[in-house]
C-alpha cells in the first residue's frame, strides 16, 4: 500500500481542484467516478473477508448514486440544453441529484453503507472517507443549494441527526460510533447550506478537524470497543486526555471548536424563522451527546481496580503522541477564539 499512497493522494488532489474549477456536471461527474475509485484500495487494503465485504458495499452505493446523477443530468440536457450545475431548472432532477449526493455523503435513509464500511477500515484510512472523500459533493450541494427543496434539505437533516444518535445509543464498536457521528455531524453541516453556505464550509472545516484527531488518537491507542478504552488512560494518559478533547469537541460542548458551528446554525436558523428546524436538531444533538460522554467516561473517568505492587514487564512501552495529534487537537481548542472573534465582526458590520 506504501506504494499506492502518491497515486492516491495525487489522484485525491486532481479531483478537489477538478471541483474548485469547474460547474459542469459531466467532469464533476468524472471526478466523483475518480474519487470513487481510488478510495476502494483504501478500504479493500486487507485481504480480510470484512474488508472485502465493506469495498464491495460501498461500491455498489456510489455506483447507484453515480448512476442517478448521470440519469438526472442527461434529462436536463434534453430537456434545457444546459449542462451547468448551477443553471438545473427542473425541481425534480435537482432533487434526484441532490439525493444522489445524500447517498455518497452517507445521510439518511441512505446511510447504512457508511458504519459497515468504516468497521472494515483502519481509522487512519477512515479519515480519507470521513473527510476527503465528502469535499466533492458537498461542493457540488454548495453550488445547487439555491436551487435545492427546503424541505426534502430539512427532512433529511433532521432525520439523519436523530437516527444517527438513536442507533449510537446501545453500539459498542469504535468506529461504527464513529461513522453514526460523521453522520450526525454532516446533518449539521447541511441544515443551514440553504441560508447561509459559508457556515457550511466552517462547519465542515471543524469537523474534519477534529473527527481526524478523534480517529488519530484511536489509532494511537488501538483500541476497538468501548470496554477497551478502560485501560487506555493507563497505557497513555496524554492521549487518551487528546481523545476526550476530541469527543467533547464533536459533542458541541463549550468552549471547544465543536460548538462553534452548532452555535452559529441555530442563530442563523432561528434569524431566518426556521425555530422549529432549529429546536429539532438540538433535541437530536442530545441522543449523540449521550455517547460522546459515554466514550468520554469510559476513555479518561474510569480506571479500573489495580491492586498490583510489582511492575509487570510484559506491559508494552508508553507510546508518545506524535506531533500531527498535538497540532490538531490545539487546531480543535484555539480555532473557536478566532471564530468567535469573527462572528463578533460580522454582527459590527450588519449593524
Amino acid at each position: 500500500m506504501p506504494i499506492f499512497q502518491p497515486v492516491i493522494l495525487t489522484t485525491l488532489t486532481i479531483t478537489t481542484l477538478i471541483f474548485l474549477s469547474s460547474t459542469h456536471l459531466v467532469l464533476m461527474w468524472v471526478a466523483l467516478e475518480l474519487s470513487t475509485l481510488v478510495v476502494l484500495p483504501l478500504i479493500a487494503n486487507k485481504s480480510h473477508p470484512r474488508s472485502i465485504e465493506a469495498s464491495t458495499k460501498y461500491f455498489l452505493t456510489q455506483a447507484t448514486a453515480s448512476a442517478l446523477i448521470i440519469f438526472s443530468w442527461t434529462l436536463n440536457y434534453i430537456t434545457t440544453g444546459g449542462g451547468q450545475i448551477t443553471e438545473m431548472t427542473n425541481q425534480t432532477l435537482t432533487t434526484i441529484t441532490a439525493l444522489a449526493l445524500f447517498i455518497k455523503i452517507g445521510l439518511v435513509p441512505f446511510h447504512f453503507w457508511v458504519p459497515e464500511t468504516i468497521q472494515g477500515m483502519t481509522p487512519t484510512a477512515s479519515i480519507f472517507l470521513l473527510t476527503w472523500q465528502k469535499l466533492g459533493p458537498l461542493i457540488m450541494l454548495y453550488l445547487m443549494s439555491p436551487l435545492i427543496n427546503l424541505g426534502v434539505l430539512s427532512a433529511v437533516s433532521i432525520l439523519s441527526a436523530t437516527i444517527a444518535g438513536w442507533l449510537g445509543l446501545n453500539q459498542t464498536q469504535i468506529r461504527k460510533l464513529v461513522a453514526f457521528s460523521s453522520i450526525a455531524q454532516m446533518a449539521w453541516t447541511l441544515v443551514i447550506i440553504k441560508y447561509a453556505p459559508p457556515l457550511t464550509i466552517l462547519a465542515f472545516y471543524l469537523y474534519s478537524i477534529t473527527i481526524s484527531t478523534t480517529l488519530l488518537t484511536l489509532e494511537k491507542l488501538s483500541t476497538t470497543s468501548i470496554n477497551n478504552l478502560l485501560l487506555s488512560f493507563q497505557k497513555a494518559p496524554i492521549t487518551s486526555l487528546l481523545l476526550m478533547i476530541s469527543l467533547l469537541s464533536l459533542s458541541g460542548l463549550p468552549p471547544l471548536a465543536g460548538f462553534l458551528p452548532k452555535w452559529l446554525t441555530i442563530d442563523q436558523l432561528v434569524a431566518e424563522g426556521a425555530i422549529w428546524v432549529a429546536f429539532t436538531m438540538l433535541m437530536a444533538s442530545l441522543l449523540s451527546l449521550f455517547f460522546y460522554l459515554r466514550l468520554w467516561y469510559n476513555s479518561a473517568s474510569t480506571l479500573p481496580p489495580n491492586t498490583a505492587n510489582t511492575q509487570r514487564l510484559w506491559r508494552k512501552p508508553v507510546q508518545q503522541t506524535n506531533l500531527t495529534i498535538n497540532s490538531m487537537a490545539m487546531a480543535a481548542l484555539t480555532l473557536i477564539l478566532a471564530a468567535t472573534m469573527m462572528k463578533a465582526i460580522t454582527k459590527q458590520e450588519a449593524y
